[in-house]
C-alpha cells in the first residue's frame, strides 16, 4: 500500500492579514500629516501612530511566514538597503522641515517677491514699527470664497508686513458677500479690494480716512499703509486781533466748526495767539521750527491796523517762506443801540491798512480794495452778501468746487486788486469771482446814508470782481491766501446746501501748509528689475512659436517614438 499524507484543510483567517498592513499604512500617513501640518503632535497623531503599530503587530501574528519572508527573503536582501536609505532620507526631510518651521525661516524663491516684501517696502515698514507715534494699521482684505487660493497666497505677504512692522500692522480677511455692511462702509465695489485703516487710540477704526487698494500691488499697498500711518505735525496760529473772530467761539461769528475739523478729524494743532506772544524773546511758539511739517499764520478779521513793528514781524516771517491767510474784516460795522436798533459806522480794517497793503502789493502783487461789492442777482438775504460761484479749476483750494452749483458766501466783502505785472517768481490764482451783474461801491459813507435800496450808478465799477486769491513765491516758498470777507471761516455760513465756506477756509489752510502734498510725498517705488521688463514679440516670431509648440514638438516626439518602435520590431525579426 502507498502511504498517503492526510490533507489538512487550512481554515482561512476571518480578517485577511493584508488588511492589517493597509490599516497600519493609513495610521502612519495620518500621524505624518499631523506632524507636518499641526504646531504640536496632538492626541490625533499619537492615536494614529498607536493604531499603526498595533496593526503591524497584528499582521505579524496573523501571517508570520509573510513577516519572516520580508526580513529574510530575497526582497529584503536586495531591497533592504534601498528601503533603509529611503526611510533615512524621509526622516531627514521631516526633521529639517520641523526645524525650519519652528524657527520661522522663510525664503522667497520667486523673482518678483510674490510672497515677501521688497527691499524698499521692508525699509519703509520697518520704519513704521520703530516709530512709537505711528498708529496701528489694519488691512481688511475683502476676498470671497472663489478667491481662496489668492487669499492663501497673499496671507504670506501680509504676515511679512505684520512681522516687519513689529506687530503695528495686522490683517483680516472678510467675505464681502457675507458682510455686505462692512463692504459698503469701506466702499468695496468688487472682491479683491483691500481697505487700509488706521486704528484710533480708543481701538476703533478710522473709517473716514481709510485708503482703498483696488488692484493688489505690493507698492500700492505699502504706499497706502504709509499714507494712513503718516502723522505729520501741522499747526495753525490764529491771531487774536481787535474785532477779529474767535477760534473756539461756537456762536454765529465764531470759528469752532473749522477748529473742530482741523483738530478732531486731521489732528492739527491750533492756537489763538497774540502778536505780543509771538514776538517775545521767550515765546514758546517758534515759527521757524524745522521740526514742524507745516504751519500757517491766520488773520481772522481785525478792525485796527497793525503797528509797523508788528507788520514787520509778519513780513519777515512770510519772506522767509512762511504762509499767511487773511480774512478781511468789512469796512462797515453795526452796533446795537439801547433802543434795540442797529447803527452802522465806517471803520478801517486791518487788511486795508497802508502797511499791510504795501507789503502785499510789493511782495505778491495783490491787495484789498477799499470798496463794498454788491450783487443784486446772486446773493443771500441781501445784495450786500454776494455769493461767488465762479471758481479756479487749477488751484487746490477751489478745484473741486462745482461752478454755478456751489457757492462761497461773502458778507460785506472787499474786492481784491491784482497787479498787471507781478513781482519776480510770483504767481497768482483768482480763486473766486462774483457775477457780471455785481458792482462796487467805493463811497462807504454814501452806502451808510442810503435808505437800504442800493442802486448801481454809472460811475460804479462793474463786475465780475475777484474776492479771493492765492499767491505763491516759487523762490522763497512763501504762500499767501486772501479772502475779501471774514465770513468765510465763520460758523453762520459754515453749513448749508451748496455753501462751501467751511471747505474754502479749510482748503486754504491745507494749501498754505502744503498739507495736501505731505501725503503725496509719502511714496515708495520698487527698483526696476530685468524680470519686470515686458517681452514683446512680432507677428513672425509668434507664428514661429506656434509652429514649434503646436506641430514640431508633439509630432516630432511622436515620430521618434514610431522610429524606436519600428527599429525594435526589425531587430526582433
Amino acid at each position: 500500500m502507498t502511504n498517503q499524507t492526510p490533507k489538512v484543510n487550512e481554515q482561512e483567517a476571518f480578517i485577511p492579514p493584508y488588511y492589517m498592513l493597509i490599516l497600519a499604512l493609513v495610521g502612519f500617513v495620518v500621524a505624518l500629516g499631523v506632524l507636518v501640518t499641526q504646531p504640536t503632535f496632538n492626541v490625533v497623531g499619537w492615536g494614529a501612530l498607536g493604531i499603526a503599530v498595533l496593526s503591524l503587530v497584528a499582521w505579524v501574528l496573523m501571517a508570520p511566514e509573510q513577516a519572516r519572508s520580508v526580513v529574510t527573503g530575497r526582497t529584503a536582501r536586495f531591497g533592504g538597503t534601498s528601503l533603509l536609505v529611503t526611510v533615512i532620507f524621509l526622516v531627514a526631510l521631516i526633521a529639517i522641515y520641523v526645524v525650519v518651521r519652528g524657527r520661522d525661516w522663510r525664503v522667497d524663491l520667486t523673482e518678483r517677491d510674490t510672497f515677501s516684501l521688497t527691499e524698499e517696502s521692508r525699509q519703509a515698514i520697518a520704519g513704521i514699527g520703530a516709530d512709537p507715534n505711528v498708529p496701528q494699521v489694519t488691512l481688511l482684505a475683502f476676498y470671497n470664497a472663489i478667491q481662496a487660493g489668492q487669499r492663501d497666497q497673499n496671507a504670506l505677504l501680509f504676515e511679512d508686513y505684520a512681522k516687519t512692522s513689529q506687530g503695528k500692522i495686522s490683517y483680516e480677511f472678510i467675505d464681502p458677500e457675507r458682510s455686505p455692511a462692512q463692504a459698503e462702509l469701506y466702499k468695496i465695489t468688487r472682491p479683491g479690494q483691500i481697505a487700509v485703516v488706521a486704528v484710533n487710540e480708543d481701538g476703533t477704526l478710522d473709517t473716514e480716512n481709510a485708503e482703498l487698494v483696488n488692484f493688489f500691488s505690493q507698492d500700492e499697498l505699502t504706499n497706502a499703509i504709509l499714507r494712513v500711518a503718516a502723522q505729520g505735525d501741522f499747526r495753525a496760529y490764529f491771531l487774536n486781533v481787535d474785532g477779529g473772530l474767535q477760534l473756539t467761539d461756537s456762536g454765529a461769528s465764531g470759528m469752532s466748526l473749522l477748529n473742530d475739523s482741523l483738530t478732531q478729524r486731521y489732528d492739527w494743532t491750533t492756537q489763538q495767539v497774540s502778536l505780543f506772544d509771538l514776538m517775545g524773546q521767550d515765546s514758546e511758539i517758534k515759527l521757524d521750527d524745522p521740526a514742524i511739517d507745516g504751519k500757517v499764520l491766520v488773520i481772522p478779521g481785525g478792525d485796527q491796523p497793525l503797528s509797523d513793528e508788528e507788520m514787520q514781524f509778519i513780513a519777515d516771517y512770510v519772506n522767509k517762506g512762511g504762509s499767511l491767510v487773511i480774512f478781511a474784516a468789512p469796512s462797515i460795522r453795526g452796533t446795537a443801540g439801547s433802543d434795540g436798533q442797529a447803527t452802522f459806522s465806517q471803520n478801517q480794517p486791518l487788511a486795508l491798512a497802508e502797511n499791510m497793503s504795501n507789503f502785499l502789493w510789493e511782495n505778491f502783487g495783490v491787495r484789498f480794495t477799499s470798496d463794498l461789492i454788491v450783487d443784486p442777482t446772486l446773493s443771500v438775504q441781501s445784495p450786500l452778501i454776494p455769493v461767488a460761484t465762479d471758481f479756479s479749476s487749477t488751484n487746490y483750494i477751489t478745484q473741486n468746487f462745482r461752478p454755478n452749483q456751489e457757492g462761497i458766501v461773502f458778507e460785506l466783502p472787499h474786492s481784491i486788486e491784482i497787479a498787471p505785472t507781478l513781482p519776480a517768481n510770483v504767481t497768482v490764482d483768482e480763486l473766486a469771482k462774483t457775477s457780471a451783474e455785481s458792482f462796487a461801491k467805493q463811497d462807504i459813507q454814501a452806502v451808510l446814508q442810503s435808505d437800504g435800496a442800493i442802486q448801481a450808478e454809472e460811475s460804479d465799477p462793474k463786475g465780475p470782481f475777484v474776492l479771493a486769491v492765492a499767491a505763491e513765491n516759487s523762490a522763497t516758498g512763501a504762500r499767501v491766501v486772501l479772502f475779501g470777507s471774514e465770513s468765510i471761516p465763520a460758523n453762520n455760513f459754515a453749513l448749508g446746501s451748496g455753501i462751501v465756506n467751511l471747505d474754502a477756509a479749510f482748503n486754504s489752510l491745507v494749501w498754505a501748509t502744503r498739507f495736501n502734498d505731505f501725503f503725496s510725498t509719502v511714496n515708495i517705488q520698487s527698483a526696476a528689475r530685468p524680470q519686470d521688463t515686458p517681452v514683446f514679440a512680432s507677428d513672425q516670431t509668434l507664428r514661429g512659436i506656434q509652429l514649434l509648440t503646436l506641430f514640431l514638438l508633439p509630432f516630432g516626439v511622436l515620430a521618434i517614438g514610431f522610429f524606436v518602435w519600428w527599429n525594435n520590431r526589425s531587430r526582433a525579426r
